[in-house]
């Protein structure tokens, strides 16, 4: 009796191994053939944006689709994207995911946040970004060897801070039972390891108009601010990198912050002196920082905020400087909450 329940131990072994391949195998591999969008926009523009879809399934199964985009967070793009999808498997529209909803093999992160930890910023170069998570109305129902083509239409309103824009706009596709996984099934055009989801990185896209600051995601800049958007009460952090390019002051060991305010009241402030209250810290080479309270630092009355502030960076000496973009013209910045 005991060689016999062996055996159908191990059968029943056999079968649950080939019942669990068949699951991990039951999905579709996909890939984002083709992005169509324009190579700039204004603020305000609604954007439509063409994902072309392959889809390459290796079994049977059922699944909804998940459309990630990353934009910056000023764009409020939960309020201000909408898509609809056709395909060879029926035609729909997508709807947000709730921040609720837990992604599949997310370690219990939902959709946003497990974009966010798996693909970041995608290359930006500035972390005011966010991953804004749509699904489809209704799952596809699919076959082994099945080939699904088809196209999401976004309709996305651009730059709803009112700022002039470049940004590497990114793309995401899932499905709500993977998650961000992948096989090693070989499956020709999807490369040797097959994955049942796909992220597209766009070019530099740019918007302009707008009464804002220019906010460029794309480029290395001189300086930097963070936080991207605070008010006259927080802490400022002002970044310079001589790095990114040749200036006047590449190679001085001492720089300093030039600054000037703009109150409410239409009163300019100007500090701009050689002292430990400006010196802007090396933090490594090439590399300087600055973290001052904007309300202390310009010295304000109670009554008064800060609206806007420009600056440059100078040697020790304060007859050299370099501003936006290594001109003359100094870097500005605006004061306003998120």
């Amino acid at each position: 009796m005991l060689p016999r329940l062996k055996i159908k131990g191990r059968k029943i072994w056999m079968l649950s191994a080939l019942l669990l391949i068949g699951i991990v195998f039951s999905f579709c591999h996909i890939k984002i053939a083709k992005v169509t969008i324009p190579a700039s926009a204004k603020v305000g523009d609604v954007v439509p944006i063409q994902l072309d879809i392959d889809e390459s399934c290796n079994s049977g199964g059922s699944d909804r689709l998940i459309l990630g985009v990353l934009m910056p967070k000023g764009w409020k793009g939960t309020q201000n994207m909408t898509a609809t999808y056709k395909s060879s498997k029926g035609d729909g529209s997508f709807t947000m995911v709730p921040v609720t909803t837990l992604a599949a093999h997310g370690d219990g992160k939902n959709w946003p946040d497990y974009m966010r930890a798996t693909f970041g910023i995608a290359g930006n170069l500035i972390d005011d970004m966010e991953w804004v998570v749509m699904q489809s109305d209704n799952p596809f129902t699919y076959a082994n060897g099945d080939k699904i083509t088809g196209s999401i239409f976004i309709n996305l309103k651009v730059g709803a801070d009112d700022n002039p824009t470049v940004v590497k706009l990114a793309y995401v596709v899932a499905n709500t039972t993977n998650g961000f996984t992948s096989d090693t099934y070989f499956d020709e055009g999807y490369g040797p390891t097959a994955e049942y989801y796909n992220q597209y990185v766009g070019d530099c896209f740019t918007v302009t108009g707008g009464s804002g600051d220019l906010v460029d995601f794309c480029n290395p800049q001189l300086t930097t601010i963070a936080p991207p958007k605070s008010l006259d009460n927080d802490l400022v952090t002002i970044s310079f990198d001589s790095n990114v390019t040749e200036t006047e002051l590449s190679g001085s060991d001492e720089v300093y912050l030039c600054a000037t305010g703009t109150t409410n009241d239409g009163k300019t402030i100007t500090v701009c002196e050689q002292t430990s209250k400006t010196l802007i810290k090396a933090v490594g080479s090439g590399r300087y920082e600055i973290t001052f309270w904007p309300r202390s630092f310009f010295g304000i009355s109670d009554n008064q905020t800060l609206t806007n502030m420009t600056y440059f960076i100078t040697d020790k000496t304060g007859t050299k400087q370099v501003g936006y973009g290594n001109t003359a013209a100094p870097f500005t910045y605006k004061f306003k909450c998120g």
